[in-house]
C-alpha cells in the first residue's frame, strides 16, 4: 500500500472517530516591555509644566502635592507677581505666585500655585552622591515653541562642574527648556536644565543643569523665608 492511500486512510478514519485536525493557532505576539525612557516620561511628566510670560515661555516641575513649582529665575525675572502655567495635559492652565529668587547668583526661583486643597502629580528630588559620569539622562520641557510642550530628550552625564554645582549632559534642550527637569533612570530630579552652549550653531550636546542638591537648599531656604524679591543672577 502506498503513501498516498495509508494517509487518506487515516485521515478518513480520524474524521471518522470524530477527530479532527485543526491548524495550529498562531503565537500572539506580546507587546514589547515598556523601555526606560517610556518608564520615567511616563513617572514625570504629569509634573512638568510650561510657564507663560510677557515674552515668551519656560519650564518648570512641581515638587510638592500642594503645589509649589522650580524653574529657573530667567525664566520669571521681570515678569508679573502672578504667572500661568499649562499643565502637562495641554489644557488646563492655572496661576501661580512668584515666593522667591535664589541668593548669591543662583538661577533659580520658587513658585506657588494657587488652588488651595488640590494635590497635584509631584517629581522627586534625587541625590547627587549616586550620579555619575556615563549616567543616563532625559530632560523634559517645552522647547522652542509651546506647540512642542513637554517634549522628552535623552542622554548621557558628560561632566560634572563646580563642584558638582552642575551637570554638565548631551540630551538636548533649546530656548523654551529653562526650569525643566534633569531626570535619572528613576524617574527622580537630578537638575534643572539651564543653559545651552553653540545656540547659533544649534545644539552641540553641551548643556547644564543645575545639581538636586543645589535645588534642595534653596527649596528649603525659600519655605524658611529665606529668599530673594527679586533674581540675583546678574549680582555675581
Amino acid at each position: 500500500m502506498n503513501a498516498k492511500i495509508i494517509a487518506s486512510l487515516l485521515i478518513t478514519s480520524l474524521t471518522c472517530t470524530g477527530i479532527s485536525i485543526s491548524p495550529p493557532t498562531p503565537a500572539i505576539a506580546k507587546p514589547p516591555a515598556p523601555t526606560i525612557a517610556n518608564r520615567v516620561y511616563a513617572r514625570a511628566n504629569p509634573a512638568v509644566v510650561t510657564i507663560r510670560g510677557n515674552s515668551g515661555h519656560g519650564s518648570g516641575f512641581i515638587i510638592s502635592a500642594d503645589g509649589y513649582v522650580i524653574t529657573n529665575a530667567h525664566v520669571v525675572q521681570n515678569q508679573p507677581a502672578i504667572v500661568t502655567l499649562m499643565m502637562a495635559d495641554g489644557k488646563t492652565e492655572i496661576p501661580a505666585d512668584l515666593v522667591g529668587f535664589a541668593k548669591n547668583g543662583v538661577d533659580l526661583a520658587l513658585l506657588k500655585i494657587n488652588r488651595p486643597g488640590k494635590k497635584f502629580p509631584t517629581v522627586a528630588l534625587g541625590r547627587m552622591k549616586s550620579v555619575k559620569v556615563g549616567d543616563n539622562t532625559y530632560a523634559i520641557g517645552t522647547p522652542l515653541h509651546e506647540a512642542f510642550q513637554n517634549t522628552l530628550t535623552t542622554g548621557i552625564v558628560s561632566a560634572m562642574r563646580d563642584d558638582g554645582k552642575y551637570i554638565q549632559h548631551n540630551a538636548a534642550i533649546n530656548p523654551g527648556n529653562s526650569g525643566g527637569p534633569l531626570l535619572n533612570d528613576a524617574g527622580e530630579v537630578i537638575g534643572v536644565n539651564t543653559l545651552v552652549l553653540g545656540r547659533k550653531t544649534g545644539n552641540v550636546g553641551l548643556s547644564y543643569a543645575i545639581s538636586a542638591d543645589v535645588i534642595r537648599q534653596f527649596i528649603l531656604d525659600a519655605r524658611n523665608g529665606n529668599s530673594s524679591p527679586v533674581a540675583t543672577i546678574d549680582s555675581k
